[in-house]
């Protein structure tokens, strides 16, 4: 895995080499740009705020952002960077810092800046460039074979500045340090040829059937791939990418010859030439020394070449390779919703459920309805539980009960701040539950996935670890997915940590729970094998634990609740771990059962308890909630508390029964 630093992230450039990037998830990402409100920034795991890249003080902070960050590799995200970097590469060098710029032929770089330049310079080693003038000298004398001509900035970009000059009575249009060609109609056969010269005729610029050319040059200036495409382009952004293979281009003598020019001037990196296929052959118009804004798409096509680049920039074996013939690229607007700051917020959030009927799930949503912290809560169910779930919550007026099948559903994921999902089949239910509680979770997170909901919540298990290892489990700790329960819980985490790979501005934290008990939220009976052993003493029947020596850790519904609306609470979710143990007390059956005689005075029916001879320890599921702690959240409840709880309800209803 490298550090990479991504500069000018917000740029068509930036983000593309961040789709790249984003497609392997190997590497760490770190962006920069002036504004953080980008459609990069959550697209990064770290973000940082720049001063303007013409500031004199951009380098330097560049650099001290590389070391803070350990930073293996910087790829610059806009055109102006490229020489600065190139002409100040031993300043990143001496720090052991790569840079993904052409550093070794800061001269080309420049050349290349200028179309004018460019042209007078390459033209000499024959490569074909379409024929290129400055306005101040053609004024001086005018060349009419060349209208209709196309007349441009010699630095610009992004097709700004443009202007159609039809004949020489209309170059008074034209400013002097621009330049002009002559316009480059495609092959009469092309099928985008009568738009082009009907665009032409009304003066209008049109971008069609232009050839991309993106060629790799290794570290050590060995051509590695070449990608060929063939682009229609809106406001200068290529939207369609038409892929065509080399090995079947009747013009890739010309790129060759291009290529070998620029493996004998020692160029590293991308390089991308961009020409039209005319009825003079194949001319190019332009070259840039860096990434493009379709990169993203060859990546998507297969060709990842800053994937590729980042490995060999920094000595690790790679290859690339250009195949994908049978697909195409396409590259429009994208849309994202970014969450504001709490200090922006303009209401109450909106809070979504899934699980809200089962006994943690009810007592959180009860817990928040009585807080009327939330605007609304949207409770997520299936078709066959809504008659259930309108019965346990009728009547109250923030609450919104959604079946999977409603047609609004889509739409209130996505008017979410936080969703919290406890839909899971119980341990001691049927595998036929549990597949369903399984299909549920992963039908539902491909929806949330679209919804750009900003925290979500998993609630997991501490069942996934080892339960025959007796040890305290950390989050490190290997997995043993050994039973459709732990599976369950598994996927559950694996579906919505997904989420955040598909969709970086959702913060997705699972929590490992242990043995949740106490007494529900309607002060019922609690039911369960922990309550089981109280009411067993207190009714005067035997207790049997056939393994007394087996590890537990039991934590109390009112903490586990907590823990949850601790952590929705969090003001840095971005420095949140993905998972975090939430547990209480860890502790053998015996130490339980000797705390329910002690905690309620009950030592003199210790003779109801009958403890099997066995010292081994079977099962352990105790963990370490050391990473809870280090947010500064821990359980306030002991397990003699939740004891006391849980008989007080028991003795209530046995005392009312006898009445």
């Amino acid at each position: 895995m490298a550090t990479v630093l991504v500069t000018c992230a917000g740029s068509g450039v930036g983000q593309s080499v961040l789709d790249s990037l984003n497609l392997t998830g190997r590497d760490l990402i770190i962006g920069c740009d002036m504004n953080e409100n980008v459609f990069a920034f959550d697209y990064c795991h770290k973000f940082h705020i720049t001063p303007g890249i013409y500031s004199e003080n951009y380098l330097e902070f560049i650099l001290n952002i590389s070391k803070q960050e350990g930073v293996d590799i910087i790829i610059p995200g806009h055109d102006h960077e490229l020489l600065l970097f190139a002409q100040n590469i031993n300043l990143f060098k001496e720090n052991k810092i790569e840079v993904l710029v052409a550093s070794n032929s800061p001269d080309i770089i420049e050349i290349s800046r200028d179309k004018y330049k460019w042209y007078d310079y390459f033209k000499e080693y024959g490569c074909s460039i379409v024929p290129t003038y400055l306005v101040t000298d053609f004024k001086k004398n005018p060349d009419p074979s060349i209208f209709p001509a196309i007349v441009k900035p010699s630095g610009g970009s992004a097709s700004q500045g443009i202007e159609i000059i039809k004949k020489p009575d209309e170059l008074s249009r034209a400013k002097d340090e621009d330049i002009i060609q002559p316009y480059l109609f495609p092959l009469e056969n092309d099928s985008n040829y009568k738009t082009i010269l009907n665009a032409v005729e009304a003066g209008r610029f049109v971008q069609m059937s232009e050839i991309s050319v993106q060629i790799v040059f290794s570290k050590n200036s060995d051509i590695e791939s070449v990608f060929i495409s063939k682009n229609t382009l809106k406001n200068g952004v290529p939207v369609f990418v038409d892929t065509i293979d080399p090995d079947d281009f009747e013009y890739i003598d010309e790129i060759n010859k291009f290529a070998e020019v620029l493996k004998s001037k020692k160029v590293i990196g991308p390089v991308n030439l961009q020409g039209r296929i005319t009825n003079r052959g194949f001319l190019f118009f332009e070259m840039n020394m860096r990434f493009t804004g379709i990169t993203g798409n060859r990546a998507k096509l297969g060709f990842n070449e800053v994937d590729y680049l980042v490995k060999d920039f920094l000595g690790d074996k790679s290859r690339l390779e250009n195949k994908a013939f049978n697909k195409v690229g396409i590259r429009q607007v994208a849309c994202l919703t970014k969450y504001r700051t709490n200090s922006e917020l303009h209401s109450k959030k909106i809070i979504t459920v899934l699980g809200g009927s089962g006994f943690i799930g009810s007592y959180f949503v009860n817990e928040i309805i009585k807080s009327g912290e939330y605007k609304e809560i949207n409770l997520i169910c299936r078709d066959s539980s809504f008659e259930k779930y309108l019965q346990m919550y009728n009547g109250n007026n923030c609450v919104s009960i959604i079946k999977e099948s409603s047609p609004e559903l889509e739409s209130r994921y996505c008017q979410s701040d936080i969703l919290v999902n406890f839909s899971s089949a119980r341990a001691n239910e049927s595998e036929e539950n549990m597949f369903k509680s399984i299909y549920f979770q992963y039908s539902q997170s491909q929806k949330i996935a679209k919804a750009g909901i900003p925290f979500i919540i998993n609630i997991s298990s501490q069942s996934v670890y080892d339960q025959k290892l007796d040890a305290v489990k950390k989050e490190k700790n290997s997995l043993s997915i050994n039973n459709l329960y732990a599976f369950q819980k598994f996927i559950g985490e694996e579906f919505f940590k997904d989420l955040h790979k598909n969709y970086p501005y959702t913060r997705v934290l699972s929590l490992r729970f242990t043995r949740v008990v106490g007494v529900p939220h309607t002060e019922q009976k609690p039911d369960g094998f922990f309550a089981k052993i109280i009411e067993n003493i207190l009714g005067g029947e035997s207790v049997n634990i056939t393994n007394p020596m087996n590890k537990i850790n039991l934590l109390d519904i009112r903490d586990a609740v907590d823990a949850i609306r601790y952590f929705i609470s969090y003001d840095h979710k971005d420095l949140l771990d993905p998972v975090i143990n939430v547990g209480g007390t860890n502790l053998s059956m015996k130490e339980y059962c000797d705390s329910v005689l002690n905690s309620l005075n009950l030592n003199n029916k210790k003779h109801l308890i009958y403890l099997g001879d066995s010292q081994e320890v079977k099962v352990s599921s105790m963990v370490n909630t050391d990473l809870a702690e280090s947010y500064s959240w821990k359980a306030n409840y002991t397990v003699e508390d939740t004891i006391r709880n849980m008989y007080s309800v028991i003795n209530k209803e046995k005392l009312s029964e006898v009445k």
